[in-house]
């Protein structure tokens, strides 16, 4: 899963820097050779990177590894939606349509899932933990395995192939992070207060966030990108200060 996330974050990123340099040179001329070029350039710096990645993998790595897949498989799914005003609908009407946009959306959602459900046991290691602390590491770990199959259920569910799993996949991950955020302290004492702190505000900016759509200050789309960035820059912070734990 961590090799199929490294090769679709290298193809994402590569397309997703063509069309801004497509964009750049309108109408311009592209020669066979200088192409074969770029691309020779683009294939070897690329096999070299993820050699660099894969020889060092950690949790730090794999925290930014799972960031940057995430948001390069998003952006790419939004440069290419066919209709140019799916944010007035919600985030999920990138998956709903039969285009490449739509494939890259929804297969970015279940690789990112199933990725996050893989390394939670990496994230919550037993090894060193006090007997009493089990249980809390436990609650934790199959926090992070629902929140991670409940994404990947977002994406295998589009809405309009399952309106009621895609919203129970999409709730339920909700509320599996905010247990986590209040379950977390206990199963990672050693964890800095500033981190602690960081979950408590991103609970309260997504009930916020929530509040403004109920009152139709925001529409749908800017209320899910609010949960899901915060979401993910939590995971992310969780999965460096659990290695840095580790370390320890």
């Amino acid at each position: 899963m961590i090799a199929i996330a490294h090769g679709i974050t290298a193809t994402l990123g590569w397309l997703v820097l063509g069309a801004i340099l497509a964009n750049g040179f309108t109408d311009a001329t592209v020669y066979a050779l200088s192409a074969s070029v770029l691309v020779g350039a683009a294939v070897g710096f690329t096999a070299y990177a993820v050699f660099l990645s894969a020889a060092r993998i950690d949790l730090m790595r794999l925290s930014s590894l799972l960031a940057v897949f995430a948001v390069v498989g998003i952006v790419a799914a939004m440069l290419s939606a066919p209709d140019p005003y799916w944010w007035k609908l919600h985030l999920s009407a990138l998956g709903m349509s039969d285009s490449v946009s739509s494939l890259t959306f929804n297969l970015t959602l279940i690789v990112a899932g199933l990725m996050m459900a893989a390394i939670a046991r990496y994230a919550t290691d037993l090894t060193h933990v006090e007997p009493a602390d089990r249980p809390a590491r436990l609650r934790v770990r199959v926090c992070l395995i629902l929140i991670g199959l409940l994404l990947a259920g977002v994406g295998l569910f589009p809405l309009d192939v399952s309106r009621i799993l895609h919203n129970v996949s999409a709730v339920g991950m909700l509320i599996a992070f905010t247990l986590l955020v209040f379950w977390v302290r206990r199963a990672l004492p050693e964890a800095p207060r500033s981190f602690l702190v960081f979950g408590y505000v991103s609970f309260a900016v997504i009930v916020v966030a929530a509040v403004f759509f109920v009152t139709g200050y925001y529409v749908l789309t800017a209320t899910e990108l609010i949960a899901g960035v915060i979401v993910f820059a939590w995971l992310t912070v969780f999965l460096r200060v659990s290695g840095a734990a580790a370390r320890v």
